[in-house]
């Protein structure tokens, strides 16, 4: 296979079981090196635990997973942090009363209160920032920020420890339109700059505007996967679904 050929994430025959629900059932693709890859599918479809198992929060009962195509356990969050995969939840794990320089350093700096780390972390940020385009108030506490920024330390803070593969689950869910189209123009940046990005959502807008090419899922199964082109948002709702599907048009 050559080089330019291996996909930044194989998922390989992905099962998951928790008591009598099958979450994920022998679910398989890749995810193409550099891509933004949208994983869509109906709530309960498996989109969130297939993720949530390729960054260690949980682990699968069958299959495998290969990223930069060399065959990995992934074991816990750090082991996937230390893969260079990053994730976003829909839910951000920050700590309120800390500030955002803090919140980054949190579980990534041994000495936290030393005055030099902190200046070293932040000349770090800063230059991240800089080169991506994400403005973050460093010394601002986390409790003071809107949702739009909070989503921006997040995106920061995984930079920060090394992604390179960056999950982003439902992103747009708490976001304003102006929010929102700040986030998109931030993850084409990321991009462009090598980034891989796999975007869970069932927005297909969304998808159709920002996505190189989505995997549909339903009721823990992959039904198929395309690149964009292939794909129309009718296409999408009824993979989706499973069913025609007419979506609203204005008339004239």
């Amino acid at each position: 296979m050559p080089e330019q050929a291996i996909p930044a994430v194989r998922l390989q025959g992905i099962s998951k079981r928790f008591g009598a629900v099958q979450a994920n059932r022998e679910v398989s693709f890749d995810v193409a090196a550099g891509a933004v890859h949208g994983l869509v599918g109906e709530n309960g479809a498996g989109k969130s635990t297939l993720m949530a198992i390729l960054y260690g929060y949980y682990h699968a009962d069958s299959g495998h997973i290969e990223v930069n195509g060399q065959k990995v356990h992934i074991a816990n969050s750090q082991q996937a942090i230390a893969l260079g995969i990053g994730m976003v939840h829909q839910h951000f794990m920050l700590v309120d009363t800390l500030t955002c320089l803090e919140n980054i350093m949190l579980g990534a700096e041994g000495g936290f209160f030393l005055s030099a780390s902190k200046a070293k972390v932040r000349a770090k940020l800063q230059a991240l920032m800089q080169e991506t385009g994400l403005t973050v108030q460093l010394d601002a506490t986390v409790a003071e920020l809107p949702v739009g920024e909070l989503q921006r330390l997040e995106i920061l803070k995984a930079l920060y420890r090394g992604a390179r593969i960056l999950i982003l689950d439902e992103p747009t869910a708490v976001l304003t339109p102006q929010e929102t189209d700040q986030l998109f123009a931030t993850l084409r940046k990321l991009q462009q700059l090598g980034t891989t990005l796999i975007l869970i959502t069932h927005k297909l807008k969304e998808v159709m505007s920002l996505c190189s090419a989505v995997t549909v899922m339903r009721a823990g199964q992959v039904v198929e996967t395309r690149q964009i082109a292939a794909w129309s948002e009718e296409a999408l709702a009824e993979s989706m679904v499973g069913r025609k599907v007419t979506l609203g048009r204005p008339e004239g």
